[in-house]
């Protein structure tokens, strides 16, 4: 509580830098150790996997035992994960004779005072079966530290009056899984200021625009709002964001299930073509051009013929060009503001048959561990041009540091971006025998067992006769060191051949 009062009195209602991270109980870890965030458990359960469960007759008991004393609840609260008993446990509550005042005072007193985040959370549950508008606020600012959201969101949906216009205000303060918990709860909704930020913002999230884009689709209206006589820039600029996250599809549903697929695609075509051209669009365009090539793709009589005949036109125009060739071209900005939009611009030039590897090259030496810049260089290099990209990689890492020695670390996450450079390149190497001789020691010896792997990888994909003659010795002293069983028997096993 008094973190997301110190992140309110700093940065305002929210969305709060880093979604409010780190809390104030996260646990010390060594700096090679990647652990699975418990938001994203939280996240990822409730949507692929289930929550599983956990007996709640006994914590009912406790819990209704000890309403006069809640700070007796922050103990057994304590070994408990939330979201695996957070349904069962209000269907508990609800089936018994509970005093709802005492049990919403015990409740805001383990919300207010808990200092571990999983008794916080249930905290917020038993709030969900007790509380009432008087509750609002709290919740609210609970809810957008993004640990809290799922939890808070489904409280107020129980216990608000105007339940999705409470759960809206809390969406607008989230950006993470947070943003994806409340914004399905808006699923259905008739607002129309919902429905319209539904379509230019609501759907955007840090995790992946796909688990919102259908439903901001559906309910937010996304064709009719289209047909509209005006349509300003930002309901262009969020159709395209939504069209582009159904075709891309993933992990909800995706264009096979969006009923206007067809008439929005061919509108989004016929307003983009006299737009202001933006990298958005094009990004879009191009992804929708993909799909309309994809004969899979249950089309109606005359799709998708028409589609295509309409977005090859659309793409051809000389304009797409320009604006790719603008924003690859360097600027006097911060390498890091502009990275994004690099990178959408690279993916683009890609997409249209543009040759933009000399402007990816130069970009690395301003941006020199930009892992999908090297990705994007190293997949597009062919014979002729993939020694320039080793031997700027050779300039550029900092392979000193790269050749620290082996651990199990898997680099994820930050401090990792030159190691995943490494590794990416010499995992395409595989394809260009001989070539990178002095990159590929310095993944054996790499603190990434996905280097390390993927270099061996390379070596042994190699015939024979094009590999570097120290290639025995290389693997010889990396085996020597290498901590992981797995690997260190493929290393032996390659010796051995």
């Amino acid at each position: 509580m008094a973190h997301a009062l110190s992140l309110a009195a700093l940065h305002g209602p929210g969305p709060w830098p880093r979604d409010g991270y780190p809390l104030p109980d996260e646990e010390p870890r060594k700096a090679d150790e990647f652990v699975f965030p418990s938001v994203v458990y939280d996240g990822v359960s409730t949507h692929h996997f289930g929550t599983g469960s956990q007996p709640v007759a006994e914590l009912t008991d406790r819990i209704l035992r000890h309403l006069d004393d809640p700070a007796y609840l922050l103990g057994v609260f304590a070994e408990v994960q939330a979201v695996r008993v957070a349904d069962d446990l209000v269907g508990g509550l609800r089936s018994r004779p509970v005093p709802r005042e005492k049990l919403r005072t015990a409740a805001r007193f383990v919300a207010e005072n808990a200092t571990r985040r999983e008794v916080a959370k249930l905290g917020i549950v038993l709030l969900g079966v007790s509380g009432d508008e008087r509750d609002r606020e709290l919740l609210q600012l609970l809810g957008t530290l993004d640990e809290f959201a799922l939890f808070a969101v489904v409280a107020l949906m129980n216990t608000q009056p105007d339940r999705q216009r409470a759960v809206f205000e809390l969406a607008q303060r989230l950006d993470g899984w947070g943003r994806i918990h409340a914004v399905e709860r808006l699923k259905g909704c008739p607002d129309p200021d919902i429905k319209a930020w539904l379509l230019r913002t609501g759907f955007r999230n840090g995790v992946m625009n796909e688990y919102l884009a259908h439903l901001a689709a559906t309910t937010g209206g996304l064709y009719e709002a289209l047909l509209e006589h005006e349509v300003d820039d930002t309901l262009l600029a969020g159709a395209a964001g939504i069209l582009q996250a159904l075709a891309i599809g993933g992990p909800a549903e995706d264009m096979h299930d969006y009923d206007d697929a067809v008439p929005a695609m061919h509108r989004f075509a016929e307003l983009v073509a006299v737009a202001e051209p933006r990298l958005d669009l094009l990004d879009a365009a191009l992804t929708l051009e993909k799909l309309v090539n994809d004969d899979d793709f249950d089309w109606p009589d005359g799709e998708p013929a028409r589609l295509r005949a309409r977005y090859t036109a659309l793409l051809a125009q000389p304009r797409w060009r320009e604006v790719v060739l603008r924003e690859l071209v360097p600027r006097g900005e911060d390498a890091e503001s502009r990275s994004h939009t690099f990178a959408t611009a690279l993916s683009c030039a890609g997409r249209l048959g543009m040759d933009a590897l000399p402007h990816a090259l130069a970009r690395l030496r301003i941006d020199r561990c930009n892992a999908y810049i090297w990705q994007w260089a190293i997949y597009h290099a062919d014979a002729d041009t993939v020694e320039q990209v080793v031997a700027l990689a050779e300039e550029l890492l900092p392979l000193e540091e790269l050749a620290s020695g082996p651990t199990e670390s898997l680099g994820l996450g930050p401090g990792y971006e030159a190691d995943m450079a490494l590794e990416i390149i010499v995992q395409k190497l595989r394809d260009h025998p001989g070539i990178g001789q002095n990159l590929l020691p310095v993944a054996l010896s790499s603190r990434v067992i996905r280097a390390r792997r993927g270099a061996l990888n390379t070596l042994d994909s190699w015939p024979p006769e094009t590999r570097p003659a120290a290639t025995r010795g290389w693997i010889t002293a990396a085996a020597a060191c290498e901590p992981n069983t797995e690997l260190r028997e493929r290393m032996l096993a390659f010796l051995a051949r």
